[in-house]
Formats: structure tokens, C-alpha cells, sequence
């Protein structure tokens, strides 16, 4: 695969220093469209754009081919009348010396305005961890329904730490739009897979209403609240569903949350304890039954929500930017901003909104954050940044209850 992954590098100067930068791509789902008859198999560039045009792009800078059962290619010993990114794939039965064309499925890798229009941000729903990392469409739906459209026309696949999926020695299941990603540890011989993240391009008109950053791509507007518990561990469980929060902190949930993040009150991540849970999505909220779990009682839980903009926009601070990340990382803690400017913000946020100074909202930024609720402020450490890099400059503001702002 000659572009897979980062498609090409150029060099840059500006100020008289060089830059090596990357062009993203993604790849589009698999399509099988072509006469598998007597005659062979065809699935023309030209014809395939005619069928389903926006969901491919213009010019694609590779093309993968499979048969339907998943042999690619090359391993076939079909011969191939056209095999390129450029026109296509064309099998001739007629050109065959050992036996006929297979039926074939091809897809296509892109890059520019395609890939990075209406894109969602990264999503790390699993880790490799049991059989292996499996960031399948369907769960992501299930817990981000109104962050990833249902039918995406494209994926890109990262390791956690940045490098390309297409770039590591692992065997992947599953790598498509139409269905997501999914590695198996038991077909990676004596290594586990990777630990993977997944996101999306979507249909431009999924992202009517979400603001365009550096007329670059399309990203949602949206706040995260602080972290909630309404409920203890119990005889019964624990239930943080969004009914029992609406009720528990009133004016400080937001109705239809677009995702959930969950964790024990002790800090560890939820898929890290090994509960069931029955539900875990941002249409019910968290749900653990203490009688199907194997070994005992569910954690003692709490959640945050990450809700649509206009749920941040009643009684909303300025931007403060008290930090940049020059020398440990950049730190906007709610305590700093309260001692520097206490009456220009509440004692108890019910939101918070971060962004680059640039603009680039901090769930697109690409960076690790060590706080990101309404409780403690944000915190961004650059010890923590993968490849050695440095934290963005980040800016802050907040939404505070609507009795903090005048009439």
C-alpha cells in the first residue's frame, strides 16, 4: 500500500526553519458495485463515484481490493486487467491462466477537504486489554449517538500515541467506515494488539449547526459539566442515569448529552474495573447491577457530561487565559481564576468550555488533559503529551448558575 497512513511528506520553510509536516487520510468504506458475471468483475473509479458520489473522493491516492471473504488481492493469483487508484479494478475472466475472477469489494484511501470537512473528533471506547481493542460503529452510536453520524463515508485509525494504524505490524479485523475497527489479540501471534482511536468523516449535512474552526473542518460546539454522583454503591448497584441526575443537580445537567465519561470516585476509568455494566450511554446514563457481576459489587461510580453549546450559554464567563504551556504545561484552575477575578465568575460552575487561543475547541486539540470539568478548571501537563511534544495554549470560560448573572 503505497500511501497508507500519512500519504506524503513536504518541507516547509518559513522564518527560514523547516518543517516536515503530514497530509491526513482517511479511508472510505468497501464498496462492491460491479457485474460479477461469466465476464469477470468490475469496479471502475468512474462508475463507483456515478453510484455513490460524495462518499468518494475526487482523487484517492490508493485503492485496496478483497474478495467478499476477505483474500486480498494480491494473494488470489488472479491477474488484473486495471488495478489502481486512478481508474479502478477491472478482472477479466478471459485474461485468467489458473482459474476465473473472484468476486471483489474495493476502498479507497483519501486525503484534503474528503477526509477533513465534517469529522468527528477521536474516540478511545476500548483497549486491548482481554480479546483485543475494539472501537466497533455500533458501540460508538450507542454512547456517542450525537457526535458520529450512522453512516460514515470515512475512518482514520490511530495507535493512542499518534502513529498511524497502517503503520504498525498488527492484523486487523475489521477497518472500515461502515463498521469501524476492531483488532484481535489471538491474531497477533505473541503480542497483544495495540491500543487504537477512531474518527470519522460524515455526509457534510450531519454538520449543519456545529461551527467551522480555521475554515479547516467542522467540529461541534460543546461543554463538559463537573463530575456527578447521585447515587452510592448499594445492595441494588449504582445508577447514574441522566433522570437520576436531572433530579440530583438541577440546572447543572443537560437533557440530551451528545457523550458520557464515567469513573470510580477513587479516579479509575470505568472500563478499567472489569464491571458490567446494563447501560452505559449518554441516552440512559450508567447503570451497574451488583448480581451480574462475577466477583462482588459494582464500583461506587460518577459521571460527566459533555452537552451541546446551549446548554452553556445562559450565564456564561469571559474567556480567561491565566497560563501558557512554557514551562510544566498550562494550567486555567477554576482556585487561580476564583483569586484572581472573584467576581467575575461563581463559586460553583456548572460548565466549562476550553479552546486553543487559536480557536481549536480542546477535544479536537489532540493534547492529554489532566482536569477538564466544571468543578477544578482545566489542566494540561506536558509531561503527559505522547512523543515528547508540548501542551497547546488553552483558554477557558465557564457557565455559572443563572442567579450569578444580573437580570
Amino acid at each position: 500500500m503505497l500511501f497508507q497512513g500519512l500519504a506524503f511528506w513536504c518541507l516547509l520553510v518559513s522564518d527560514h526553519r523547516y518543517f516536515v509536516t503530514a497530509l491526513e487520510t482517511c479511508q472510505t468504506a468497501w464498496f462492491d458495485d460491479g457485474d460479477f458475471s461469466s465476464q469477470g468483475d468490475s469496479e471502475r473509479l468512474g462508475d463507483l463515484k456515478r453510484n455513490h458520489q460524495t462518499r468518494i473522493c475526487s482523487n484517492p491516492v490508493d485503492m485496496e481490493a478483497q474478495t467478499l471473504s476477505g483474500i486480498k488481492s494480491q494473494d488470489t493469483k488472479n491477474t488484473f486487467n486495471v488495478n489502481s487508484a486512478s481508474e479502478g479494478f477491472v478482472c477479466l475472466n478471459s485474461e485468467q491462466k489458473q482459474r476465473e475472477c473472484y468476486d471483489y469489494k474495493v476502498k479507497f484511501t483519501c486525503t484534503g477537504q474528503f477526509c477533513s470537512e465534517c469529522r468527528t473528533r477521536w474516540f478511545d471506547h476500548d483497549d486491548p486489554q482481554g480479546n483485543g481493542d475494539y472501537e466497533l460503529l455500533s458501540d460508538l452510536l450507542l454512547s456517542y449517538p450525537k457526535v458520529i453520524c450512522i453512516q460514515p463515508i470515512a475512518i482514520e485509525v490511530q495507535t493512542v500515541s499518534g502513529k498511524p494504524a497502517s503503520n504498525t505490524s498488527d492484523v486487523f479485523l475489521t477497518y472500515d467506515a461502515t463498521y469501524g475497527f476492531a483488532c484481535v489479540n489471538a491474531q497477533q501471534g505473541h503480542k497483544d494488539c495495540d491500543d487504537y482511536k477512531v474518527r470519522f468523516t460524515c455526509p457534510t449535512e450531519f454538520c449543519q449547526g456545529f461551527v467551522s474552526i480555521s475554515n479547516i473542518r467542522l467540529v461541534p460546539q460543546e461543554c463538559r459539566t463537573r463530575w456527578l454522583s447521585s447515587d452510592n454503591s448499594s445492595a441494588v448497584g449504582d445508577i447514574e442515569s441522566i433522570t437520576h441526575l436531572l433530579k440530583a443537580f438541577p440546572g447543572q445537567v443537560c437533557r440530551e448529552p451528545v457523550s458520557i465519561e464515567a469513573k470510580t470516585t477513587k479516579g479509575v476509568p470505568a472500563k478499567h474495573t472489569g464491571d458490567k455494566f446494563l447501560s452505559y450511554n449518554v441516552e440512559f446514563g450508567l447503570v451497574c447491577i451488583n448480581e451480574d457481576q462475577v466477583g462482588g459489587q459494582c464500583e461506587d461510580y460518577q459521571v460527566m457530561l459533555t452537552c451541546p453549546s446551549d446548554f452553556c450559554q445562559g450565564c456564561r464567563t469571559r474567556w480567561f487565559d491565566l497560563d501558557n504551556p512554557t514551562l510544566q504545561g498550562d494550567f486555567e484552575t477554576l482556585l487561580h481564576i476564583q483569586m484572581l477575578y472573584p467576581t467575575e465568575i461563581c463559586s460553583q460552575p456548572v460548565g466549562i468550555e476550553a479552546m486553543t487561543v487559536s480557536g481549536v475547541p480542546a477535544l479536537k486539540a489532540g493534547d492529554v488533559f489532566q482536569i477538564y470539568d466544571a468543578a477544578q478548571g482545566f489542566t494540561c501537563v506536558n509531561a503527559q503529551q505522547p512523543g515528547g511534544k508540548r501542551c497547546q495554549d488553552y483558554k477557558v470560560r465557564f457557565t455559572c448558575p443563572q442567579s450569578f448573572c444580573p437580570v
